[in-house]
């Protein structure tokens, strides 16, 4: 800022010790460091050192990434005012955390807080205890941020009520839901006042309905990120119902005082003769500040989404990605967005659309479309790929996904996914951090005049699918990802062993495995020993068919010094083998219980009763005797049919 390399250099060559840096520069060194780091490398390196960690106020606390023992440190030489960033979690990676976080700190002591994150916190009274204290209007407390994650969620009226009681402070400016896939449907989300958010995320299936509350509750929303957007419960106000509406009961106002005439897609009568439908609806009623909206897994016609853009006229930045087999061809017809997206500054989209068999309908002619001067004079840009009776089309480069397919046709197991040909520029693999690679085909192959790598940030590696014999592959696989960035790997089916060795050597920042038994099979027979510290490995309950328990002597000797563990086991003798053999670097574990006693994992409670049926489940009861007698140094708990051990 101003200042010349020679100054620069002249000041430096005085600093031979850490602690004679300025404190600003100090400073800026911390803002780096995660929490568990400053206090493991950091402390006690000298005086001065630990006078600025005392008066550092820009603390950031993350749950998932510290251990009891650097909790206990943390909570001694952290004091409240100084932790702006927050994340609370309660899952089976760190069992026994948030309960000795809320025993440290209260979250009305937390003053200088900005940023609130809650993950997977499934019991109520748990959430209550951190959100009365937030919501009460004469809190202390200003945060601007808040994230609130529970795919599972249960929670009752009054935790929605206080949720939705934070979502109107005054200070907040930015929300992330993601709970029950229907909560945020219609009504039972009660907006109590209005709010100042700027920037909203709601995941979950969101009625039009709610939309239109939100808008009006939040008059100075800027950006909306919506997942799953449906039209199914709005009524047209002359009383017939929507043609895709299958449920009269939904009991939402209107505003008979404004009112929009949608012009439905062309039916045919029985004369062959094509009918056009009129409906009237609501007006969306939108802000006069959205700029950017985002829609995932839209389901309805394009009638009304054109019905819904003209209603935000301040839109510049739109983002659009429709459900699997949409059935609206319209949608494909490029003439027709020019008439409604032409303020727009950004237009990036994922279609997938069934088509008919009409021989009327044809790539060339879609294209066609999107080729006037209105799309090369805005440099937007699209690629199609038709699979079946399916149309995937798609704008390029499209830069905010999470997940890239290599090879695999395209799939909507996860949110945001495209499919990336040799059509696709470079650009847009710049950004992507989780890549699916079809290990079936060579991979070299899926990306044509690929001269240099590639997909150079990708930290989440999943490989699926038969193993294929080519030589080529890891030549292949080299040439489209920097593996030395990649630090989880996803793979769930065997691999031979000695490729199973060349990948894992490969990957020489891995931090993470998720696999399953039949990987381990490849290893078993090899010896083989992986000698650098491994984070987290775990055997996915979800993907791991066949229910196998992990032997666990070989595979103490293949992963001899592993952080975090998750496994199933065949009996309390194999847990205390792991302990006995993995404590130098173990963390914490999680043993997965065999359900050999047909026990049903259908029940979420957290009921420990260790009978089913009146009859003592034999093996659960093992495991809760050997829980009660392990020594103090080991914070253990059992849920359902999974013990929890932490090593303090």
């Amino acid at each position: 800022m101003g200042c010349t390399n020679t100054k620069v250099h002249g000041v430096a060559s005085d600093w031979h010790t850490l602690d004679q840096l300025p404190v600003e520069i100090l400073y800026r060194i911390l803002d780096e460091l995660d929490i568990s780091t400053i206090f493991q490398s950091v402390y006690h390196v000298c005086k001065r050192i630990d006078e600025i960690l005392y008066l550092y106020d820009d603390y950031h606390l993350n749950l998932k990434l510290v251990t009891l023992k650097h909790l206990h440190l943390i909570s001694l030489r952290i004091r409240p005012h100084q932790i702006t960033k927050l994340t609370l979690i309660d899952d089976e990676t760190n069992p026994g955390l948030l309960e000795l976080f809320l025993s440290k700190y209260s979250m009305n002591s937390l003053t200088r807080l900005r940023s609130l994150t809650l993950m997977q916190i499934n019991s109520e009274e748990t959430i209550n205890q951190i959100l009365i204290p937030v919501a009460d209007e004469t809190s202390l407390l200003r945060f601007s941020s808040i994230t609130i994650i529970n795919a599972d969620e249960t929670y009752s009226g009054v935790t929605i009520e206080l949720i939705m009681a934070v979502l109107t402070k005054t200070s907040l400016r930015k929300a992330y839901l993601d709970i029950s896939y229907s909560r945020t449907t219609s009504s039972p989300l009660p907006w109590l006042t209005q709010s100042s958010l700027r920037h909203l995320t709601l995941i979950g299936t969101c009625a039009v309905s709610f939309l239109r509350n939100v808008f009006i509750h939040t008059p100075q929303l800027e950006t909306l990120i919506t997942d799953d957007c449906e039209f199914y419960s709005e009524k047209a106000l002359d009383g017939s119902p929507d043609e895709n509406n299958d449920d009269d009961d939904d009991d939402e106002d209107t505003d008979d005082s404004e009112e929009v005439e949608i012009e439905l897609n062309a039916n045919v009568n029985n004369e062959g003769n094509a009918m056009i439908k009129k409906e009237k609806f609501a007006t969306i009623q939108s802000t006069d500040c959205l700029k950017f909206l985002s829609l995932t897994s839209l389901s309805f016609t394009m009638s009304k989404l054109q019905w819904l853009l003209d209603d935000i006229p301040t839109l510049k930045q739109f983002h659009l990605i429709t459900t699997p087999g949409y059935d609206d061809e319209s949608i494909l017809d490029g003439s027709r967005w020019e008439k409604f997206v032409s303020n727009l500054e950004k237009f990036q989209f994922v279609f997938s659309v069934s088509i008919s068999d009409s021989p009327s309908w044809n790539i060339d002619t879609c294209l066609s479309t999107f080729g006037s001067s209105f799309w090369t004079d805005k440099q937007w840009f699209i690629s199609i790929e038709k699979y079946d009776d399916m149309v995937l089309l798609y704008s390029l480069p499209y830069l905010d996904k999470n997940y890239v397919f290599l090879n695999a046709p395209p799939s909507f197991e996860y949110r945001s996914t495209v499919k990336i040909n040799s059509m696709l520029q470079i650009e847009a693999m710049k950004n992507v951090r989780n890549l699916y690679i079809d290990t079936s085909e060579p991979v070299r192959n899926s990306i044509e005049n690929l001269r240099h790598p590639r997909f150079c940030h990708v930290t989440n590696m999943i490989l699926h699918g038969k193993w294929t014999k080519s030589d080529s592959f890891f030549t292949g696989i080299q040439t489209v990802v920097d593996l030395s960035v990649v630090k989880e790997l996803n793979r769930v089916e065997r691999i031979p062993t000695a490729d199973a060795i060349i990948l894992l050597n490969l990957l020489s920042n891995l931090q993470c495995l998720r696999t399953n038994t039949t990987f381990l099979d490849a290893l078993n027979a090899a010896k083989f020993s992986y000698s650098k510290c491994l984070q987290y490995f775990i055997i996915d309950s979800e993907h791991n068919e066949d229910d196998r328990p992990v032997n666990t002597e070989p595979f103490c000797t293949m992963f001899p010094r592993i952080q975090h563990l998750n496994i199933p086991v065949d009996s309390v003798e194999s847990c205390k083998y792991v302990l006995e053999q993995l404590k130098d670097d173990l963390i914490s574990v999680v043993f997965q219980i065999p359900n050999r006693d047909g026990l049903d994992d259908s029940d979420d409670s957290d009921d420990d009763d260790d009978t089913i049926g009146g009859e003592d489940n034999s093996t659960v009861v093992a495991f809760a005797e050997w829980i009660n007698d392990l020594p103090k140094e080991y914070h253990s708990f059992k849920r359902q049919r999974y013990v929890h051990i932490s090593l303090k």
